[in-house]
């Protein structure tokens, strides 16, 4: 009778172990629709991809495994997207600094380039917020090579999703030595308006792709060109940074982080108050495809 019994649990146990395993394979990332032909957003253009933030428990760039050499302000960690998706960075009027990423410190690193992130930050009604961007160590000026940012400035907080004024910023070094600085030039207040985006306070996907073949500065909010005036003109060629420069996130350059010849930050913005996630930066024009792709990708914590 008990060697009856116990061979009927240990079947019992057999069947629920595999019913146990069978669930946990149909939940396995590999087993799930691909989303343009991906199934992680790690599969999109990994060849091209030169450095990546997740803030998975560390403030590390994880293709360089690079450190930040400094933080300011506030810096901690919140939850990223929706519950149970992870990790984000939290700044308060923060700011982190890493030291020379070599696949980001040659002059034609990125002549063509894809940036992207996540980023949920509110506007404020004074003052404007960069995000993320590569700026040389000993210019003597506030934008870098390149940057990601927002006007949040230019509206008030709301309590409900309102529009984010998304900046993309690009600085190439000409062959006369002199600089084409250019940016994608939103106008949401115009006739009509440009550039207008419905995600500030809320977690919004934002990618800058510049292609010099085309001369086109795009920004996408959500996986959609956003529009504003994006092309650029016939100098915008491909980038040329001043090197050697440096990741930051949450300013831009100023003396009081280590930017010595940049001077004071610019009373027009302020160290950053707002949460990021899953930057990335590629040495390419990733297409239109490939960033709603990321965009769902992400979306759905893959």
């Amino acid at each position: 009778m008990k060697t009856r019994q116990i061979s009927a649990w240990l079947v019992a146990g057999v069947v629920m172990s595999t019913a146990f395993t069978a669930c946990k394979k149909s939940d396995d990332v590999a087993s799930l629709p691909s989303i343009g032909g991906y199934n992680t957003s790690n599969d999109v253009s990994p060849t091209n991809l030169l450095a990546h933030w997740t803030f998975e428990g560390t403030q590390n760039e994880l293709v360089s495994n690079t450190a930040p050499t400094k933080a300011y302000g506030t810096v901690s960690y919140t939850t990223s997207l929706t519950a149970g998706a992870g990790q984000a960075l939290n700044l308060t009027a923060g700011t982190v600094v890493y030291p020379t990423i070599a696949k980001l410190n040659t002059a034609n690193a990125l002549g063509s380039y894809t940036l992207s992130m996540w980023v949920n930050v509110k506007n404020n009604k004074t003052a404007f917020t960069s995000f993320f961007g590569l700026f040389p160590t000993a210019v003597g000026e506030a934008f870098g090579n390149l940057s990601a940012g927002a006007e949040t400035g230019q509206f008030a907080p709301s309590a409900t999703p309102d529009t984010l004024v998304l900046k993309a910023n690009y600085k190439s070094l000409m062959p006369d030595g002199s600089f084409n600085g250019q940016d994608n030039r939103p106008d949401p207040k115009g006739t009509p308006p440009v550039g207008v985006f419905k995600g500030a306070g809320v977690w919004s996907h934002f990618v800058i792709r510049f292609d010099p073949t085309t001369h086109l500065l795009q920004v996408f909010g959500n996986g959609k060109s956003i529009g504003a005036y994006d092309n650029r003109g016939a100098n915008t060629v491909a980038l040329n940074m001043v090197t050697p420069c440096q990741a930051i996130i949450g300013s831009l350059a100023s003396s009081d982080i280590g930017f010595a010849n940049a001077g004071v930050l610019p009373s027009y913005t302020a160290k950053g108050t707002f949460a990021i996630d899953n930057i990335r930066v590629y040495n390419k024009p990733l297409s239109d495809t490939d960033i709603s792709s990321l965009y769902q990708l992400e979306s759905a914590g893959r």
